[in-house]
């Protein structure tokens, strides 16, 4: 057996031990429980899962546990105590102080703020049609609330993914190139490369999106009244407060609309969330460069949750 059958053989077990996972998040779910259900013992499964997935299996089940519980809080009435105990948590106590060493607060504060922020979604094995078996991985879905903020730079009208007549994959690099022509952040200045999609009011074709290249502001800043850390030139967009399905891509920019295709396509319609029409967001890091293959930034996508459904 070759080592692409090898890798396969592997990531369809993990696979099936996800699914084992996914199924009985509401039972305590030890390590031993789950290795019974793999072909590996404990210790061989922790490094397999480890390996495909760059969390360990404990972790990635009490963070899942928790990112449902929190869910609940905000979209139901249901008491602390019966959550805790449908999660598998033995105590209240116990519920709460793991609540707190993931979100930072308690699970009473999570329910006052009514701000989903932080939640992990299930693994989901992506694989896209273009890709071969040997080629398909495991990818990460976060439920995040980003604060209000503004981004200055430069702005276009483009047709987007499903347009019948898509102009963004040249469109954007230019802007881009243009964008940094033009200006660049004074050192020192805590600013981050931002690309943000206005779907607020687009044509049913997928046209008339208005993509802004630039950097992110604090809501605070005074661009009248203070020497900007960007050029004067560029244009100001407000972008409100909005919870966001977030995505990292790895590869490089020119694949983004595959990452995209399959978020969208095959994550979002089994997730328990739906999309909103709002402000799509593309993070970069300092150092990106988009053509490299290991290159990685983040896709955010506006969305909500769906109510509450009986378990």
């Amino acid at each position: 057996m070759n080592q692409g059958s090898l890798k396969q053989q592997s990531t369809l077990r993990i696979q099936g031990v996800l699914d084992f996972i996914h199924n009985n998040l509401d039972s305590p779910l030890s390590v031993d429980d789950i290795s019974k259900q793999s072909c590996w013992s404990r210790w061989q499964l922790q490094r397999v899962f480890q390996q495909q997935t760059g969390l360990s299996v404990a972790n990635y089940v009490r963070e899942l546990k928790l990112s449902y519980a929190a869910e609940r809080l905000v979209s139901s009435k249901d008491r602390s105590l019966d959550i805790a105990l449908e999660m598998g948590f033995a105590s209240e106590h116990a519920f709460s102080r793991a609540f707190k060493q993931v979100f930072s607060v308690s699970p009473r504060e999570y329910r006052k703020n009514q701000q989903l922020s932080g939640l992990r979604k299930p693994f989901t094995l992506r694989q896209l049609p273009e890709t071969s078996q040997n080629d398909s991985h495991f990818i990460e879905v976060k439920i995040e609330t980003k604060p209000a903020f503004y981004i200055k730079g430069l702005s276009q009208p483009i047709s987007g993914l499903f347009s019948p007549d898509p102009d963004f994959h040249y469109k954007v690099p230019k802007l881009w190139l243009q964008l940094s022509l033009m200006a660049q952040p004074l050192e020192g200045q805590p600013i981050r490369h931002l690309g943000v999609i206005d779907v607020t009011n687009p044509h049913f074709d997928g046209s008339n999106l208005e993509y802004w290249a630039g950097y992110e502001m604090d809501t605070d800043a005074l661009f009248h009244s203070v020497p900007s850390a960007v050029s004067e030139n560029l244009d100001a967009l407000f972008v409100p407060k909005q919870t966001y399905a977030v995505i990292t891509h790895i590869g490089k920019a020119s694949k983004l609309a595959q990452t995209l295709e399959w978020f969208i396509m095959r994550w979002l319609p089994f997730s328990n969330y739906r999309g909103v029409d709002g402000y799509e967001l593309e993070i970069y890091p300092a150092d990106y460069q988009a053509d490299k293959e290991d290159a990685q930034m983040q896709y955010w996508l506006p969305v909500e949750q769906f109510e509450t459904k009986s378990r």
